[in-house]
């Protein structure tokens, strides 16, 4: 269970895909590096958050509706584990090259 990130197959390297790997029903969001570096230093300092719903968590995150939904679902330990990582730099590579 976790949080992925990766440069998406479309565009020119701008635009980034974001999905949990236990939501079988998603192939994730497409969200711009640009936005991404924003979203990023939001969950760095703990202001974003996800909506909770039961036991699952909703982020509201995708810029590029390329589908019927911008956002992703993932669990609490998903979100904590991606929270944990990015303090410690690991999606600091996706930023935006400003």
């Amino acid at each position: 269970m976790a949080l992925m990130v990766q440069v998406a197959r479309l565009g020119t390297g701008t635009w980034l895909r974001i999905w949990d790997d236990c939501d079988e029903t998603s192939n994730g969001i497409h969200m711009s590096r640009r936005a991404f570096s924003r979203w990023l230093t939001a969950v760095k300092g703990g202001t974003a958050t996800p909506e909770r719903y039961e036991d699952l968590l909703r982020l509201n995150i995708g810029d590029l509706i390329a589908g019927p939904r911008s956002y992703i679902v993932t669990t609490g330990d998903s979100w904590s584990r991606f929270v944990l990582e990015a303090r410690r730099g690991a999606y600091d590579e996706f930023r935006a090259q400003m």
